[in-house]
């Protein structure tokens, strides 16, 4: 175990070790543990002095993207006919800021979900359940689409959009879905050309609605008015919603757009089309 590993006193006394082949031993270490130290937070649980704490960040941001893209290898070997969306936006989440505590981004979806579901209809027309989150999400909690601010980098990753209350329409649509499906409801993302938006469907309803615009509501009329605007052919296709995989990918392409176009970074544009090549071929 990873936390055995790191408890280990001759492995923390490595740490201010500057041998060459300590530092390999150490980074060694880091990297087969990847993506436990990502989405566990093992950094953060194990309660080390000041000293070995500061010493282990220090290594871990050293190697920040090669730590990051063995855990996105790793994550991807596990992935089967999809993505799991969560596990996707944390790796992100940290990728774009190592700082993050990826356990406490998770416990605050969880805590938003338990707080909803307190008072959630236990029957009644779908409109109520999605009527029911959107007064959560979008009036006490105050989310909402950064129109004013739309390429700011911040946008695009979990634990801003949940720190800041503001996103683009992906990444609130993903917001909405993490915790819908939290309560059990069956909600899929609808890639719309230029927008996202999300969809509840079961074998007798079907209901469109925009995280970007506080859940508003659209008919399937209105979503094809809309893409009929659009040089779409399969306009049913897009309309039946979209996988976790791609839902990933046009995430990592916004990012990709924000950072080479938008707030100019050669290095994350260039990382993050790394990541996006081990998306795509690993679903080739």
């Amino acid at each position: 175990m990873i936390e055995t590993e790191w408890q280990n006193d001759h492995f923390l006394k490595l740490l201010d070790d500057d041998s060459p082949e300590i530092q390999k031993i150490i980074r060694s270490t880091l990297l087969s543990n990847s993506l436990e130290i990502i989405l566990n937070g093992f950094v953060h649980r194990l309660q080390l002095e000041e000293y070995y704490f500061g010493l282990l960040q220090k290594h871990l941001k050293e190697i920040h993207f090669e730590l990051v893209k063995q855990a996105f290898e790793e994550f991807l070997r596990s992935q089967l006919e999809d993505v799991d969306l969560e596990k996707a936006m944390m790796l992100l989440a940290y990728w774009n800021n190592p700082d993050v505590k990826v356990p406490e981004v998770i416990a605050r979806l969880d805590q938003m979900s338990e707080e909803i579901g307190k008072n959630f209809p236990e029957s009644g027309h779908p409109l109520s359940f999605i009527d029911h989150i959107n007064f959560y999400l979008f009036n006490k909690y105050g989310f909402q689409g950064n129109s004013g601010d739309y390429y700011n980098p911040d946008n695009s990753f979990i634990d801003k959009v949940l720190e800041n209350c503001q996103g683009i329409p992906i990444t609130l649509s993903a917001l909405y879905m993490l915790i819908a499906r939290r309560l059990g409801l069956p909600v899929h993302g609808i890639p719309m050309p230029a927008h996202f938006i999300v969809k509840y469907e079961t074998d007798n309803d079907e209901i469109f609605f925009d995280p970007f615009f506080a859940g508003k509501i659209y008919s399937r009329e209105e979503c094809l008015n809309y893409l009929d605007q659009t040089k779409i052919e399969d306009k049913d296709r897009i309309l039946e919603g979209c996988s976790n995989y791609e839902m990933i990918l046009r995430m990592m392409r916004n990012i990709h757009l924000v950072y080479s176009s938008y707030k100019e970074d050669p290095q994350k544009t260039a990382e993050i089309e790394i990541l996006m090549g081990l998306l795509e071929g690993h679903f080739k």
